[in-house]
């Protein structure tokens, strides 16, 4: 019997002044986007880098009601790629899957924005995109 979602994400207690940074510094791009844009870069990035790390202290940081039905699929995708099919059984462990992700992801994703050069992560975000996109046209995996 698959168990029901749970009502929120969290995210470590010690990263939610990063998430604060990411959505309300005027230099960043992130700045304005509700909270839970900025928990599915993060745990996508922490996914890209292929490192989780388990939260120490959870703070509950967006309602799972918030995220749409594309957010919701990109944190299935993450889970099942990292347990199998049977994870989505385990509601609960598909979104603690993502947070371990983020709290990997929050802190790439706040250098890869505050530390470049104002414009830079967009451009490089945009040219990654791109390149994953012709490699999965040309059916490369």
């Amino acid at each position: 019997m698959a168990s029901k979602p749970p009502d929120r994400v969290y995210i470590d207690e010690s990263d939610k002044e990063d998430y604060k940074d990411l959505l309300e510094d005027s230099n960043s791009p992130l700045e304005g986007t509700g909270n839970p844009d900025v928990f599915l870069l993060a745990a996508v990035t922490g996914f890209r880098k292929g490192e989780r790390i388990e939260l120490d202290s959870k703070y509950g940081w967006a309602r799972t009601e918030y995220f749409d039905d594309k957010a919701k699929s990109v944190i299935k995708a993450i889970a099942v790629a990292e347990e199998g099919l049977d994870v989505l059984l385990d509601k609960k462990k598909v979104y603690s899957i993502a947070e371990e992700y983020a709290t990997t992801g929050v802190k790439l994703l706040k250098n890869d924005i505050f530390g470049r050069k104002y414009g830079t992560y967009i451009k490089e975000l945009e040219s990654d995109l791109k390149d994953i996109f012709e490699s999965l046209s040309k059916g490369e995996p």
